[in-house]
């Protein structure tokens, strides 16, 4: 290269960077005057989250437990919906176990409360236990609520009949302190009639004071007698 075309070379690239700096300068100016006098009435904001697209993830489980069986390695491509970690069960399947139990027993309690409210000669279990009698804990179960339905069954059966008898025993007291009552009547009778010839006679002054008084003593006996048979039948 000449010197001229040196010196050229060198103007058109001073001439650019001049033309670079002023364009610059202006947008700079006439941004920053804007920024100064212009006047932002209000702002719109919205939450959100920033998220790798590209780095290591995180999988956890919401609830927790004990990891069983681990299906995906370091490196290895996933999508969505495939199984990555599959957790071990024993606990879960422990406490669905129990669960379990304890509502087979509620409905079989129920059924067996339900059949001696209703006063029916057995236990009507739901289908949901039935279908499954051949479990054990089924089977245990529907075994040990009919075994007290029977038992329960037959002790107001015999409660029943004691009752029954009582009530025959009862009545047949009822019977003789009628009896006993009906009697004292008659024998209160006999004796009023007796102290109403005696009295009589004691004003007559032909019989002596003792006589009178004791017929009063035996009326008031007999009908303190009577009385108490008359309570005694209520």
């Amino acid at each position: 290269m000449t010197g001229g075309e040196k010196r050229g070379a060198q103007r058109s690239i001073r001439l650019h960077l001049v033309i670079g700096l002023a364009v610059v300068v202006v947008l700079a100016g006439g941004f920053g005057g804007w920024a100064s006098t212009a006047q932002i009435s209000g702002a719109l904001i919205a939450p959100g989250s920033v998220v790798v697209d590209s780095n290591v993830k995180k999988v956890q489980h919401p609830t927790g437990g004990v990891v069983g069986e681990l299906r995906a390695r370091d490196g290895d491509l996933v999508k969505a919906g495939d199984v990555v970690v599959r957790l071990d069960d024993t606990v879960t399947k422990a406490g669905l176990a129990i669960v379990t139990k304890n509502l087979d027993g509620l409905w079989a309690r129920g059924a067996r409360l339900e059949a001696e409210q209703r006063g029916l000669d057995r236990v009507v279990f739901p289908a949901s236990l039935l279908e499954r009698a051949n479990d054990p804990d089924v089977k245990n179960v529907i075994a040990s609520e009919t075994k007290l339905f029977e038992v329960r069954t037959n002790g107001r059966t015999g409660q029943k009949a004691q009752l029954r008898e009582r009530v025959t025993q009862l009545n047949e007291e009822i019977a003789g302190l009628k009896a006993q009552e009906k009697a004292k009547d008659q024998e209160i009778a006999l004796v009023e009639k007796e102290l109403a010839g005696v009295r009589d006679l004691y004003e007559k002054h032909l019989v002596q004071i003792s006589r009178l008084t004791a017929l009063e003593r035996d009326t008031a006996r007999l009908n303190g007698e009577r009385a108490q048979y008359i309570a005694s039948r209520a």
